[in-house]
């Protein structure tokens, strides 16, 4: 499954994580985050040629794991 990622204008450092930022908070690779948006199981977001992850996704992933 590949996930269409969503073209955002300006990013609210509030609400998105870089790939690597969101893999630091979840205590995982960036490349497990990669696979996770590949496979669609969190949403893309892009700023120019940089990838995005909502930070509330990242906070729902982390209350999971709890």
């Amino acid at each position: 499954m590949m996930n269409k990622a969503k073209h955002i204008n300006k990013p609210d450092s509030a609400e998105y994580l870089t790939v690597d930022e969101a893999a630091k908070e979840l205590g995982i690779k960036p490349t497990a985050i990669r696979n996770y948006l590949t496979w669609g199981k969190m949403n893309t977001y892009k700023f120019k040629t940089l990838t995005l992850v909502k930070r509330s996704e990242v906070e729902d992933w982390k209350e999971r794991q709890k």
